[in-house]
């Protein structure tokens, strides 16, 4: 496949690795829920819920969150699962439906391949992107998640705090960020 068809082009570097991107398909929901339970595991640790019962409530807020995301994002969004010699170790959501701003919806890998300078490598592609293209990214990001540390680091901005989460952005978005994030969002 290529950009055109699914929206995002892989770095080469990970592709030299085996990494690619390709649409969500439904087969891909049992996946996306385990995904999202490993990554949101740990935050529950304190709630000292039984293990059965922790699972059934993420597995109830990665339902609520998928909702969200397919229902609120327009049509220009791209939801990818990336994938290693073509088994799926992530997600990656992208909308590019503001006149401006190509947001980073989310994203997010396995467990066992955080850490390893492929998320960084993914979010550096989408701001090359943004760079030839003139636009900015922007991105939510909860404001005590570790990857916020990333963004900071790769040249995003704190823009202002939406609830628990930070509203980021990165590039020349043309004016005050207030107003490009509400009248892009």
């Amino acid at each position: 496949m290529t950009e055109t068809d699914v929206g995002f082009a892989m770095p080469r570097n990970l592709v030299a690795r085996g990494f690619a991107v390709r649409p969500r398909g439904p087969e891909d929901t049992d996946f996306l829920r385990e995904l999202y339970i490993s990554f949101r595991w740990a935050e529950l640790e304190a709630a000292g819920w039984p293990e059965a019962t922790r699972r059934a409530f993420l597995a109830d807020q990665f339902h609520l969150q998928d909702h969200h995301y397919t229902n609120h994002y327009t049509a220009a969004a791209a939801f990818l699962i990336i994938t290693r010699d073509g088994a799926p170790v992530g997600r990656l959501y992208i909308d590019r439906g503001g006149v401006r701003e190509i947001r980073l919806v989310d994203i997010i890998l396995v467990p066992t391949l955080t850490g390893q300078g492929i998320g960084s490598a993914i979010v550096r592609a989408l701001l090359d992107e943004a760079a030839r293209t003139g636009r900015f990214v922007g991105l939510h990001v909860e404001s005590d998640n570790p990857a916020r540390r990333l963004y900071l680091r790769l040249g995003f901005r704190d823009r202002r705090p939406e609830g628990p989460y930070r509203y980021m952005t990165w590039g020349d978005f043309g004016g005050d960020a207030d107003a490009a994030s509400d009248a892009l969002s």
